[in-house]
């Protein structure tokens, strides 16, 4: 019946259902909509009623709703059904199986699933990350003729760069074609996105000119992953150039796209740049976030502008923006840098005061390394006790900067001392944490824990790496260990790790201090053959090594072989040799040819 000749009581409950809804009322918007059966109510408000509650997270009521309409009408049709399956996919915990039960009864119901039912399917399973199983279903639907659209492909396409399956992104793109559908923006937007973040650039950029020729305009998000790979791979000048170019045929750039270059030119390239492109942000009204005030203060403290990024950072509270722990830990690193650790704690206190940021592991990190920088071993531990303290576990980069504080500082036992505990908590040590504390052996041969740490490495099975390999063998060379000295370079040239001048030069002052001069000549000529050349250093060693067989003969030769390789003498070789004191070193040299011959 009319209510004063304008509304029908059931368009008074339709409004009044989707008042509660709006308001978020769910319970009741229900209710109302169990009073409005009683005059009967049409499908188009039981699906309004049953997308709010799927939007709204409202799980328990959307089952109940759709069991009610199941059970005493409306009978669900394809959008109902649709709608839940987006519940089961697109919700926070994934339900596929009901999903899947949901495809199935629609078919025992006789209701024909549609391409945007089969689409939110195969979403939910690339989201489940069963992407060869949603390729797999599409392939089926193709070939039995169900309707599927483009967003079932792109889906899949989507689900596979997600998974870093570029190449099977591209399968599925070409069978979209195959099966007469015709990829859109979308599509190429997540192929491009997929070949940028492998560093496949030249792909990204033929997918680019396939679009233009089929008619398609590259979009925001198109240009946005070329823009942002080509910064990933320090290709900032190659960007800011396509940035520009863009500008000048008049398309308009987003922010997006202004703070991915802005973060690229901040990482890679000069303030004149950072602040140009920062002035062209604002000049076309882009208000800067936190990211973009903390790039900018990043790049100020790169180039060691620190009063500047002071100065940046209070602009950034002026104009309402709240900095976030990142932006603070860049700020306290730099102190750092500048060895004003008491400035850094200072700046970090007055942040958590009056801003409620409170320092987290990573800048922790920074005091700790500011700390090691400084040589303040003493004030590290209260650093850490504090941090333990506040509920952060360290971990193995924490452990392995402090022990190589320790090295650097020379406290070697409380280097170890560190390890060990390092070892009781079952924390993995780190290539870093064996290089550093093999530095540390190599200066300080008397502790009696080389073969301990030795093995210790051995029992990780580590990758070995150019920089440990180097360590390893000086420690072996210190201890006149050359049969493990020279297994560890055979091991690393077999790693295809190519030795350099001063490895080479360790085992020939190895070689030299045990008088094994035929091992050390060995290496010179290693050198040779590897167009690798000797330094001061490496020389020096050859020199003592014959002097001490005395072999006289041999080390002027060395000598010689020095003065026309254009070697100077420093002071300790020098010293050996008895240059200085106002003698010619041409006509010393010149004599000892003599003497040879």
């Amino acid at each position: 019946s009319k209510l004063g000749g304008s509304m029908t009581l059931l368009q008074v409950y339709a409004t009044v259902i989707r008042i509660f809804v709006e308001l978020s009322m769910f319970e009741d918007a229900l209710l109302t909509y169990i009073e409005a059966k009683k005059v009967g109510v049409e499908l188009r408000l039981c699906n309004f009623l049953l997308k709010c509650l799927v939007q709204g997270n409202q799980i328990m009521y959307a089952r109940s709703l759709f069991a009610d309409m199941k059970s005493s009408g409306p009978s669900p049709n394809v959008y109902s059904y649709s709608v839940l399956m987006s519940m089961y996919t697109h919700g926070e915990r994934l339900c596929l199986e009901e999903a899947f039960e949901l495809l199935r009864e629609m078919e025992m119901n006789g209701v024909r699933p549609n391409a945007a039912t089969y689409g939110t399917y195969l979403y939910g399973l690339c989201r489940s990350r069963q992407v060869t199983s949603a390729w797999d279903f599409l392939q089926g639907l193709c070939q039995r003729g169900c309707p599927c659209n483009t967003y079932c492909f792109n889906a899949v396409i989507h689900g596979f760069c997600s998974e870093g399956q570029v190449h099977k992104a591209v399968e599925v793109f070409n069978g979209m074609k195959k099966c007469g559908f015709l990829p859109d923006a979308h599509s190429y937007s997540i192929l491009i996105d997929g070949f940028c973040k492998q560093g496949e650039l030249l792909k990204g950029y033929d997918m680019l000119d396939e679009m233009a020729r089929n008619g398609i305009s590259p979009n925001h998000v198109s240009y946005s992953s070329i823009l942002h790979g080509l910064c990933k791979t320090g290709n900032v000048k190659l960007a800011l150039g396509i940035f520009k170019r863009l500008k000048d045929q008049g398309f308009k750039h987003d922010q997006i796209m202004y703070s991915i270059l802005f973060n690229g030119c901040c990482q890679h390239l000069d303030l004149d740049i950072i602040n140009g492109l920062w002035e062209d942000m604002i000049h076309h009204d882009f208000v800067p976030d936190v990211y973009d005030y903390t790039n900018l203060i990043y790049a100020l403290c790169r180039h060691r502008y620190l009063i500047e990024a002071l100065e940046a950072f209070e602009l950034m509270l002026e104009n309402g923006v709240t900095p976030n722990i990142v932006t603070c830990t860049i700020l306290a690193d730099s102190f750092g840098k500048e060895g004003l650790i008491g400035e850094a704690f200072l700046f970090l206190d007055k942040v958590h005061q009056s801003l409620g940021i409170a320092p987290n592991l990573f800048t922790y990190k920074v005091i700790i390394k500011g700390l090691c920088r400084i040589n303040k071993s003493d004030n590290v531990w209260e650093v850490f006790a504090d941090m333990i303290k506040r509920g952060y576990v360290p971990d193995a980069i924490l452990y392995s900067i402090i022990i190589d504080g320790f090295v650097k500082a020379l406290e070697l036992q409380e280097a170890f001392k560190l390890y060990h505990k390092m070892l009781d908590e079952g924390i993995k040590p780190t290539i870093f944490t064996y290089t550093s504390l093999l530095n540390g052996l190599y200066h300080d041969d008397g502790l009696p824990e080389f073969r301990k740490l030795m093995r210790d490495m051995i029992g990780e099975e580590l990758v070995l790496d150019k920089i440990l390999c180097t360590s390893i063998i000086a420690c072996y060379c210190r201890r006149s260990n050359m049969k493990a000295a020279m297994e560890m370079y055979k091991k690393m040239e077999s790693s295809g790790l190519s030795p350099d001048a001063f490895v080479c030069t360790c085992l020939i002052s190895g070689f030299s201090k045990v008088r094994a001069m035929d091992g050390a000549l060995l290496m010179m000529e290693e050198m040779e053959k590897r167009n690798i050349k000797p330094t001061v250093v490496t020389y020096t060693a050859l020199i003592v090594g014959y002097l001490k067989t005395e072999d006289e003969k041999q080390a002027i030769k060395t000598c010689i072989n020095m003065h026309q390789a254009g070697i100077v003498p420093d002071g300790k070789l020098s010293c050996i040799l008895g240059l200085g004191n106002g003698r010619d070193d041409s006509d010393y040299y010149s004599q000892k040819a003599k003497d040879v011959t």
